[in-house]
């Protein structure tokens, strides 16, 4: 009988280092790629009026000049889905202004407005005029005219708005000054935001859910959705995960709402597919997950990863 030589003894070896191998690619983890951060400023056109207006007299401002009262000027509305984001919210503003006879003019840049939603909050600043050179115009009961807002900076966490940015132009049209409450009030807002970004990567599990499964080669394959970004996502959507792999078909269930993905945080969805026999070795087979995601004002789209699966060997879980 022939002695067995070195590589007979190692080929044993070998055969198994190619299953193990194998069956390691099928339940380890693949990272995706990400998709660039940093979506188009989300336009804002708010316009809200109301009658619940109510003015404070406040000590003068100005020292010199045609502007001689100053007043506090708050008030609030609720804001319909799809002016600010696609949930309801409200609109609060909170301000000081300094008043002439004919002119007025708001409080250096302290006047606020928030917009807020089950997200968080949005804060603008408010700038119009000054004590020297006043450009809003006061009727002796109601102010009109525009200036400027800019987003005030955040960092408050859980704030789905923290360290948005932001800027654009306000007009106020008949906004009563007359100290009391009930007093009518309209307010234009129109701009741009833009919040943190999210984004994602797309990791993958292939398993057998059970020994029928494995039988009938019908394999789950659980796509870990995470947030590397900053900002956090919203209306998070699995569209689709189709092959065209030969042999392989997706079962699914597709479409799958994975809903919000905080960042630094994760989701799974599971899709189903019927794979090769069970004599196929080396299995294997690419999946486009496509993806819909959105930032916290909702302004976002498509995402799309190429994922590669290989099926396992064995009817491990």
């Amino acid at each position: 009988m022939r002695r067995p030589t070195a590589l007979d003894q190692r080929s044993p070896i070998r055969r198994v280092a190619v299953v193990v191998i194998a069956l390691v690619a099928g339940l380890a983890l693949a990272a995706g790629p990400a998709p660039a951060a940093g979506l188009a400023p989300t336009p804002l056109n708010i316009s809200v009026s109301n009658s619940n207006g109510t003015v404070t007299s406040l000590a003068p401002d100005c020292t010199s000049g045609p502007l001689t009262e100053s007043r506090r000027i708050t008030g609030s509305q609720s804001v319909p889905a799809g002016l600010f984001s696609s949930l309801p919210g409200q609109l609060a503003f909170d301000l000081p202004v300094n008043l002439g006879a004919t002119q007025a003019a708001l409080r250096g840049n302290d006047g606020r407005v928030t917009l807020t939603n089950a997200r968080g909050t949005l804060t603008l600043a408010l700038s119009a005029g000054s004590c020297a050179a006043p450009t809003l115009a006061h009727s002796g009961s109601a102010i009109s005219g525009g200036g400027t807002w800019a987003v005030v900076a955040d960092t408050t966490p859980g704030n789905s708005y923290r360290q948005a940015i932001g800027s654009g132009t306000f007009n106020l049209v008949n906004m009563g000054s007359s100290v009391g409450t009930g007093r009518l009030w309209t307010l234009n807002l129109i701009g741009s935001a833009d919040p943190l970004q999210p984004t994602i990567a797309v990791t993958h599990r292939a398993f057998w859910g059970n020994p029928f499964a494995y039988l009938s080669r019908t394999l789950s394959v659980e796509y870990r959705i995470r947030n590397t970004g900053p900002g956090d996502a919203f209306g998070v959507v699995l569209n689709d995960a189709a092959t065209s792999s030969p042999g392989v078909t997706r079962i699914g269930p597709v479409p799958q709402a994975v809903g919000s993905v905080p960042a630094g945080s994760e989701r799974s969805v599971v899709v189903r597919y019927r794979v090769c026999g069970i004599a196929s070795i080396g299995c294997r087979f690419t999946a486009d997950v496509q993806l819909t995601v959105a930032d916290a004002l909702d302004s976002g789209g498509p995402a799309s990863f190429q994922r590669t699966v290989q099926v396992p060997i064995t009817p491990v879980p």
